[in-house]
């Protein structure tokens, strides 16, 4: 039997892993010499599992009040968050103060609209204006919920929300050229939606462990669906796919779609920023690697990232679609009643719309070209000069880097047995071939700049964050975690 039992677990600087080889130890120490050589590995793992119960239990708990009490980690935060929000406003601040007049003038727009016609529409049974009055109004909504990610620095998340919006849009043209009975098939729809809704729920009402479903709910949902089909026809009933209310308007083959309605309406031509949205709210290959947030230049060396937080790149895209969108839901209410004031906001959205583009294309075009001056920097820094000049050699060279990977033990060994210090190689451009040559003789490395290359990988993988080592400042700085 081994003097210490507890070898067999190991030691660890997992707490868990600590916790549970204190509990073996007490467990142990009481017995006699002779009661440890009948204790089998199956005794301790019984032990182990009798104590990971309350072990993980305690952890999490301690873990939990540890996150709760941590002030000056949320204080740190929002310094750092208050020093993005500064140079991300210098960056884009003037696109995004004109976009978000676009969407006051389009909210003011439809506020005079309702207010003016808003009565008599409801009298006269007006389901077109209706319809359209609540897609814009919804459309504005979108679109700040649009401008407030952009302000945060959340391309990507923008991008998914202008996708709804340009759903909008497709919608609100639809019933603009199509009139009132497929205004009225819309609003009426939402109750075959609601029908199918709750068949989805009562199916899975136990596995969720809900409220159950009164029978005469369903019944009188579908009374309400079958009333709907009289009305407008079988085409309604779609099973809740979401666009049987446009099936009597829909000229084109097969049943109508998102696809087929804005081939209709000839918004066709934005498929394909519409496409690369989805990916934005879909869990794909596609959206996952590829970020709006990150700047890519293929040309140039860059570091590994993942994006995981704000960034000020990205922003024009989803920018620039949201002011042509809205600017589309806009114009199908104000033609309902065109009128001088009605035509003069059209053109004047549309000559907004115009500075909206032009300003967030120049923002963009001035932080590809910082960026890219920033990045071919980066990349013609040394791996010698970088680790030398901005980490301390104890935190670079590990005692751990030295057993695995060269035949010395420490650092101060290491550096005993170079010809010069370290600090006469913090140039990358001139190592001394007799560094090299000691490199190649304590170790499996070519040469003194493969082995910081590989522990400078090592440090980074453990303790970087590479906002330290942003040269521009327009990224925010936990948004870089190296791979």
């Amino acid at each position: 039997m081994d003097e210490d039992l507890t070898d067999d677990i190991g030691l660890s600087d997992d707490p868990l892993a600590d916790a549970i080889r204190d509990e073996l130890a007490e467990h142990l120490e009481d017995r006699d010499e002779d009661e440890l050589d009948d204790v089998t590995e199956e005794d301790i793992q019984n032990i182990v599992a009798e104590v990971m119960e309350g072990s993980i239990e305690d952890l999490a708990t301690d873990t939990y009040e540890r996150i709760l009490s941590n002030d000056e980690g949320l204080e740190r935060y929002h310094q750092t968050i208050e020093g993005f929000q500064e140079r991300l406003e210098e960056r884009w601040g003037e696109p995004l103060e004109l976009l978000e007049r676009l969407i006051i003038w389009s909210m003011e727009c439809g506020r005079a609209i309702n207010q003016e016609h808003g009565f008599q529409a409801r009298q006269e049974d007006n389901y077109q204006f209706e319809a359209l009055v609540h897609l814009h109004s919804r459309s504005v909504q979108v679109a700040l919920e649009i401008h407030h990610l952009l302000k945060g620095g959340f391309a990507d998340g923008a991008f998914a929300r202008w996708r709804s919006l340009y759903e909008l849009a497709i919608t609100s043209s639809f019933i603009s050229q199509h009139g009132n009975e497929t205004a009225e098939s819309f609003l009426n729809y939402h109750n075959v939606w609601e029908y199918y809704f709750a068949e989805t729920y009562q199916e899975h009402q136990d596995d969720l462990n809900v409220e159950p479903l009164e029978p005469e709910v369903l019944e009188d949902l579908e009374e309400i669906k079958e009333e709907l089909v009289d009305q407008f026809g079988e085409s309604i009933d779609d099973n809740g796919y979401g666009s049987g209310w446009a099936a009597e308007a829909h000229s084109g083959s097969g049943g109508p779609s998102l696809h087929s309605m804005k081939e209709d309406v000839d918004l066709e031509h934005l498929s394909p920023y519409y496409k690369l949205a989805c990916e934005s709210v879909h869990a794909g290959s596609k959206g996952t690697l590829d970020r709006l947030g990150i700047i890519r230049h293929k040309d140039i060396e860059q570091p590994s990232v993942l994006l995981s937080g704000p960034s000020n790149a990205g922003l024009n895209l989803p920018g620039q679609l949201t002011a042509i969108s809205l600017a589309q839901v806009t114009t199908d209410l104000l033609m309902i009643h065109l009128n001088s004031p009605s035509l003069a906001d059209m053109l004047g959205i549309q000559m907004l719309v115009d500075d909206i583009e032009q300003e967030f294309a120049e923002a963009s075009e001035t932080l590809e070209q910082d960026d890219r001056e920033a990045t071919e920097e980066w990349a013609n820094q040394d791996i010698v000069d970088i680790s030398l000049n901005y980490i301390d050699p104890s935190d670079l060279f590990s005692e751990a880097f030295f057993e695995e990977y060269t035949d010395f033990d420490s650092l101060e060994e290491f550096e005993d047995a170079l010809p010069v210090g370290l600090d006469n190689v913090k140039n990358g451009d001139s190592i001394n071939l007799a560094v090299d040559d000691v490199v190649q003789e304590h170790s499996d490395f070519d040469s003194f700049r493969d082995l910081v290359d590989t522990a400078m990988e090592i440090y980074a993988r453990r303790n970087v964050d590479l906002s330290e080592f942003d040269i521009d400042g327009d990224t925010f700085p936990d948004e870089r975690q190296s791979k």
